[in-house]
């Protein structure tokens, strides 16, 4: 039997969970109130998968497709909308430059580089609302990636296979959009259309396409294949981790977990943050860095890793809840940050945001290709146990690990500063 999706597995759980939390909470303000923020959470998750079920049920007949990446408030806000004038939301935001730069981060992937080039071309055409010929490009890029990632086309089952644990599979994602849009055209006629029929468009039998909400559809529609495809290869591990998680635990299993609550409990109990501190400037300098029980001091090593390029000491610090190799994450770190040189970085401040996690101020001066710029940034902290799960900080067997998003903001500052 598979697994369940992580959310659907807490939800089965959530019963005997909000029980446990009721007891322990008796005794504790801290869980009461912890307990309160995972409950507001998973209300808004909650909110977030009717908001999916609404769209499909609204839009998907009309060509579009969910997928992963598509914003929670812009879903939040077709539910809250006509379908006309949802319909024109969806159409600038898909046609929005701050969302066609986000995808075309995309191309620079190994996995969709061939049709960079397109892409941009796509991209220029539609700034120049020039809808007739942005169109089949868009098109002439979903072929490509469906059917050399597939082995079929994009419009005969090339991306029906059900993927683990992603809003682009399933109801109201990619599959359902190219059933839609891939409905047979047999006569010519010259008729305005509103979506990106492939066969009207691709045979001409559907010339009157020159609209920007067909242009929209079909970004909409390379969006979700993009992240049906980025899924697919990483689904492998997605799998197995869940099925490692819901494994039914021993009675050994549970004593220890019965054991490490009890020590949770009071670690959380006789923790208290620190201080909130601005105007630092911990660097490469300060010696003083030493102790690995400070979030502060692993982010400094992090920080001189980077400096170094030592990609396997930075994938080593890094969390990754697929838990793949450290070598396989090095080699990423450096296909990602190939070309960005960090000249010098700076935490400048620090706060303790929970007992499990500190987030940092630092501002890092980098150069790519003899340009050079200032990058402000978030270096999220937590302390974890060897498979990532939250410990409160000082706790045995747990470190202080980062959370990937700064490599991330990395990167793009590289894209950046590469097209200047």
């Amino acid at each position: 039997m598979p697994p369940k999706t992580p959310y659907d597995h807490i939800s089965a759980q959530l019963p005997a969970m909000r029980l446990v939390a009721k007891a322990v909470g008796l005794f504790s303000p801290r869980v009461r109130e912890s307990w309160r923020q995972v409950e507001s959470q998973l209300a808004e998750v909650q909110e977030i998968k009717m908001n999916i079920a609404l769209f499909s049920e609204r839009y998907v007949p009309l060509g579009w497709a969910n997928y992963d990446r598509m914003s929670s408030t812009v879903l939040a806000e077709l539910a809250m909308r006509s379908v006309e004038r949802g319909e024109h939301l969806l159409t600038q935001h898909h046609l929005d430059e701050q969302t066609l730069r986000m995808l075309g981060y995309r191309f620079h992937l190994p996995q969709f580089r061939p049709w960079a080039a397109i892409y941009e071309r796509a991209i220029e055409r539609c700034k120049a609302e020039d809808w007739l010929s942005a169109v089949p490009l868009i098109l002439i890029i979903i072929d490509g990636i469906c059917t050399t990632s597939s082995g079929k086309h994009p419009f005969s089952g090339g991306a029906v296979a059900e993927v683990f644990d992603t809003q682009t599979s399933g109801t109201g994602g990619l599959a359902e959009a190219l059933k839609v849009l891939g409905s047979t055209r047999r006569k010519l006629s010259e008729a305005p259309i509103e979506a990106p029929f492939r066969h009207g468009v691709v045979h001409g039998l559907n010339p009157n396409y020159g609209f920007s909400i067909v242009a929209a559809k079909a970004l909409n529609l390379l969006q979700a294949t993009t992240d049906y495809f980025v899924s697919i290869r990483d689904e492998a591990q997605r799998l197995a981790r869940a099925e490692e998680e819901q494994r039914p635990a021993s009675f050994r299993e549970i004593a220890a977990v019965m054991r490490r609550t009890a020590d949770l409990k009071s670690a959380l109990e006789a923790w208290r943050p620190r201080p909130e501190r601005a105007g630092l400037a911990i660097d490469e300098s300060c010696a003083e860095l030493a102790d690995d029980t400070l979030p502060e001091a692993v982010a400094a090593k992090y920080l001189q890793f980077l400096q170094r390029t030592n990609y396997g000491a930075l994938a080593a610090l890094h969390v990754d809840y697929p838990q793949r190799p450290v070598a396989y994450r090095a080699g990423q770190l450096r296909q990602e940050l190939k070309g960005i040189r960090v000249l010098h970085w700076v935490i400048c401040g620090i706060c303790d945001t929970s007992a499990s996690f500190t987030t940092l101020r630092v501002d890092i001066q980098v150069e790519v290709a003899g340009r050079r710029d200032k990058l402000s940034a978030d270096l999220r902290m937590i302390y974890a146990d060897p498979s990532f799960e939250v410990m409160v900080r000082s706790m045995a067997e747990g470190q202080w690990y980062v959370m990937p998003n700064l490599t991330t903001d990395l990167w793009v500052k590289k894209l950046q500063l590469e097209a200047q």
